[in-house]
């Protein structure tokens, strides 16, 4: 009873300390202190540094009064909170989790019915950028405000109840306690779930570094982005957008704040973001420019040719999929170490598999076509009609070479380059549908229904390179339903009773050659588990991970 008794005593006389600051100050000085009142005012970042380093102050007063009570068992702010060194992988992975916090936060705040909500968000990053100079706004928000604020709450008082209280309760309580000191009660619910995160990396990262290398970065990103118009753009994308960026920005604070508390997987996520982020990246700087500017601003504006190509634009991708080819091999030759060809793994598979995977391609291409005849869909989402038609008014044969080409570019990109690479760290089913939504944003900037479309068709394009491991499977289903969406076009098909035959009896193929495909997918591993026997042991327990690794 006694050792609870003590622990309160403490942590109501710090927190009180700062509380009892904060008002004396904000309260009573400050209103009443003619220019200094009105400088500090001006200077919300100036502001709340003097009142930190009067706080720091009283609450150094009273460690080295501790010091005199406990002597030897004394044990300075600095040991207490723990300055030690942190790895070059910690404090990347502590930055990236503050990076990822802010573009999160950033997203959050701008999503309409948010902002309408919750208006204290932007009165109070508002408050802080009225100060007559961003670098002495950066240095009290980035550097000096997380100092305090981690010293206090993480090295201090979460410590303090770490050593009396079970884990949990310790980290609740001092998500409690670190919200309440927030200004209003918005910023109050994000900071208690900020606290809960910068707990767990400072439970078990054992550094503050790793949590004022998150928080400060974090406030670098929403404060930066606000001082140069980034906030303002984001408040005129639409709501679905903000979702999804935020969606992935949350997505990659889980994998790292989990990476972090398993500790055995931090590196393998790390990389996986890493790649993620690279070949969005590189695709996102060559597809843009190449498609709108050289494509469609300069070829497409050549007079002799500009007929042709409109009826036939799809030919613009088949020169941009063999670049990109050539690009991705040799930047994952540069940074990878790995050759494209191996890692795709275009190995055989058997004529009757390839068969099946054909019709399963023609019955969702069929489904997929009779599907959006349906007139609810057709009147509600036109932009599924608008996508088949600008693929399918193409000549047969500028369709044809664009279906062998393209088909073979996005199953590398999406299946041996993205999917891979989420396989690396992820469970199928994530794999599954964060290939699907790297593929609606690339693809479709998110727009909601193609993104669903494109998380649907990223199901089983995953699930033929996932059983069969090879590129052929997936290859091979795609060509086939975009080859029965040229058909079924070309057939001017109306709604009536045969689309929905053709619907139901679709249907009833494409789930029952997934069953079937999925019941005889050992078949594809056979020799895959043939030569791990012959390998010797320890060797062949690396095979079955080598494909998903190669990234």
């Amino acid at each position: 009873m006694k050792k609870y008794l003590t622990m309160i005593g403490e942590l109501v006389l710090l927190l009180g300390t700062f509380l009892g600051v904060s008002i004396v100050h904000n309260d009573i000085i400050v209103p009443n202190s003619g220019a200094y009142g009105d400088f500090v005012g001006k200077n919300l970042p100036i502001w709340i540094t003097v009142m930190f380093a009067i706080t720091s102050a009283l609450i150094a007063i009273i460690f080295q009064v501790k010091k005199r009570i406990v002597k030897d068992r004394y044990e300075s702010i600095v040991q207490m909170s723990n300055f030690s060194r942190i790895s070059k992988l910690d404090a990347t992975i502590s930055t990236l989790v503050g990076v990822f916090t802010g573009i999160f936060f950033i997203c959050f705040i701008k999503l309409s019915f948010i902002e309408e909500a919750t208006p204290d968000f932007d009165n109070y990053i508002n408050m802080f950028m009225n100060s007559q100079s961003f670098i002495v706004t950066i240095i009290g928000l980035a550097i000096i405000g997380p100092l305090f604020e981690e010293v206090l709450f993480r090295g201090i008082l979460f410590n303090i109840m770490r050593r009396k209280m079970p884990f949990v309760i310790a980290l609740i309580v001092q998500a409690v306690f670190y919200a309440y000191c927030q200004p209003n009660l918005s910023v109050q619910f994000i900071s208690f779930f900020l606290a809960i995160m910068y707990g767990i990396l400072y439970y078990r990262l054992k550094s503050i570094w790793s949590t004022l290398l998150a928080a400060g970065f974090m406030n670098t990103v929403v404060f930066v982005t606000k001082q140069y118009g980034v906030l303002e753009w984001l408040a005129g994308c639409p709501d679905h957008i903000l979702m999804l960026i935020a969606g992935v920005s949350l997505f990659f604070m889980i994998v790292l704040v989990r990476a972090v508390w398993k500790g055995d997987s931090k590196s393998v996520d790390l990389r996986m973001i890493g790649n993620l982020l690279l070949w969005t990246f590189v695709y996102s700087a060559f597809y843009y420019p190449f498609i709108f500017i050289v494509w469609n601003q300069y070829i497409m504006g050549i007079d002799a040719i500009s007929p042709w190509l409109g009826r036939n634009n799809v030919i613009g991708f088949i020169p941009y999929d063999i670049l990109a080819f050539v690009i991705y091999y040799y930047i994952m030759k540069w940074v990878n170490k790995k050759d494209l060809i191996q890692v795709s793994n275009f190995s055989r598979i058997s004529l009757k598999n390839a068969v099946l995977i054909s019709i399963l391609g023609i019955a969702m291409g069929v489904w997929v076509q009779m599907f959006f005849k349906i007139p609810y869909f057709e009147k509600n989402y036109p932009q599924f009609d608008q996508l088949t038609v600008y693929l399918t008014d193409a000549l047969f044969l500028v369709y044809f070479a664009f279906l062998i080409i393209h088909s073979m570019y996005k199953e590398i990109y999406f299946r041996a380059m993205i999917y891979n690479v989420f396989r690396t760290a992820m469970p199928v089913w994530v794999s599954v549908i964060g290939t699907g939504i790297v593929y609606g944003g690339l693809f479709f900037n998110w727009d909601i229904a193609l993104t669903i479309y494109a998380t649907l068709g990223a199901l089983i394009f995953s699930f033929m390179f996932e059983w069969y491991k090879s590129i052929w499977a997936p290859i091979i289903n795609e060509f086939f339903v975009f080859a029965a969406y040229y058909g079924i076009r070309k057939l001017n098909v109306v709604y009536g009773p045969g689309v929905v035959w053709a619907l139901g009896i679709s249907s009833v193929v494409v789930i029952g050659l997934m069953v079937y495909l999925w019941k005889n997918r050992e078949t594809g591993r056979e020799s895959e588990n043939k030569s791990k026997s012959e390998l010797p042991t320890g060797q062949s327990d690396r095979v079955g991970g080598e494909l998903h690794a190669e990234l």
